[in-house]
C-alpha cells in the first residue's frame, strides 16, 4: 500500500483536532485547578491518534464490504474500490496498527487504574460498532451522535480525567463542567456530520444506511443546522458569565459570521465534492479558535 492510499484510507488529515481536545482539556484543568498531568494525557493523545487512524480505516473497509453492488459507491466513491486495494492488505494494516494502542492502552491502564481500562474498552466497542456488525451505528438514527459525542465530549473528558490523577478529584461536578465546555465543539461536530450525511443521502439509501438525514426532510435539516450552529455561539455567553470558561472565548463570535456566510451554500447545494469541503474548512475553524481563545484566557487568568 502506497503512502497516498494509506493517507486516504486512514483519513489522517482529520487528526489535528485530536490535539485540540488535549489543549482544551489542559486549559480547563489549569483554569480551575492550576495543574495538569501531561505525562498521562500525552500518552492518551498518542493512543487516540492511533485509534483514530484505525477506526477511519475500518470505516472505509466496512463501508466497502457493506455497500450494495447495485450502486456506484464501490467503484466510484470508495477509496478501496477506486484503487482496487486488496481487502486482505487492508485487514493486515488494521491488525498491525492495532498492536500499538492495545499495548499502550494496557500500559496506561497499569499506571492509572481500572477506570482507564474501562474507558479504553468502551472506546473500542463504540469504534467497532460504528461501522461493523449487523446494524452499524453509522446506518442508524444515531449516526451523527455516534460521531460527535465520543469525539467532542468523551475524548476531552478522558484527557481531563487523566490529567487530574494524583492532583485533584475528578468528580461529578467536574464531569458536568467538562461536558459544558465541550458543548461548543460537540454542536459543531454534530452539524458537520449532519451535513456530511445529507450530502451522502442518496448513496447512503442505496447502501441501506438510514441516519438522521434520512428521516428528516431537507428544510428541517437546514433549520436544525441553523439552530445548532447559532446555539454553539450563544452557549459561550453563560459559559463566560458563570466563569465556566474565560471570557476570551467570546471573541470566537467574530469567526462565526464569516463561517456562516461561507456555509449557507449548503442550503442550496448538497454536492459532496464541492460543498462539504467548504463547510469543513470554515466551520471547523470555530473549534480551533474557541480552543485557542480558551487557552489564551487561561494563561491571562494565571498571569494577572
Amino acid at each position: 500500500m502506497t503512502a497516498k492510499l494509506f493517507y486516504q484510507l486512514t483519513e489522517i488529515y482529520t487528526t489535528p483536532l485530536d490535539l485540540m481536545w488535549l489543549i482544551l482539556a489542559a486549559s480547563y484543568s489549569y483554569y480551575y485547578y492550576g495543574t495538569f498531568n501531561w505525562t498521562f494525557a500525552v500518552m492518551a493523545l498518542v493512543l487516540v491518534f492511533m485509534f483514530h487512524l484505525i477506526t477511519n480505516m475500518q470505516n472505509n473497509y466496512m463501508d466497502y464490504v457493506h455497500a450494495s453492488d447495485d450502486g456506484s459507491y464501490k467503484t466510484k466513491t470508495s477509496t478501496i474500490g477506486k484503487n482496487e486495494i486488496n481487502l486482505k492488505s487492508v485487514k493486515t494494516w488494521l491488525y498491525s496498527l492495532a498492536i500499538i494502542p492495545v499495548i499502550g492502552g494496557l500500559a496506561l491502564a497499569y499506571f492509572t487504574g481500572p477506570v482507564t481500562l474501562g474507558i479504553g474498552v468502551l472506546a473500542v466497542i463504540i469504534g467497532l460498532a460504528y461501522s461493523a456488525g449487523p446494524k452499524p451505528l453509522n446506518s442508524t438514527f444515531f449516526g451523527e451522535f455516534a460521531v460527535s459525542f465520543p469525539i467532542a465530549i468523551c475524548i476531552p473528558m478522558t484527557y481531563i480525567y487523566l490529567g487530574s490523577l494524583n492532583s485533584w478529584q475528578f468528580d461529578g461536578v467536574s464531569m458536568l463542567r467538562a461536558a459544558a465546555i465541550s458543548l461548543v465543539p460537540f454542536l459543531i461536530c454534530y452539524i458537520l456530520q449532519l451535513a456530511n450525511n445529507t450530502c451522502d443521502l442518496e448513496e447512503d439509501i442505496q447502501n441501506g444506511r438510514k441516519t438522521l438525514a434520512y428521516y428528516l426532510k431537507k428544510p428541517t435539516i437546514f433549520k436544525l443546522f441553523t439552530i445548532m450552529f447559532w446555539a454553539s455561539a450563544i452557549i459561550m455567553l453563560p459559559l463566560a458569565l458563570f466563569r465556566l470558561a474565560p471570557v476570551t472565548i467570546l471573541l470566537s463570535w467574530v469567526v462565526y459570521f464569516q463561517a456562516w456566510q461561507k456555509s449557507k451554500v449548503f442550503f442550496t447545494n448538497q454536492d459532496k465534492a464541492t460543498v462539504y469541503g467548504i463547510l469543513v474548512k470554515n466551520i471547523s475553524q470555530i473549534i480551533v479558535v474557541y480552543v485557542l481563545l480558551f487557552m489564551i484566557g487561561t494563561i491571562l487568568e494565571k498571569l494577572f
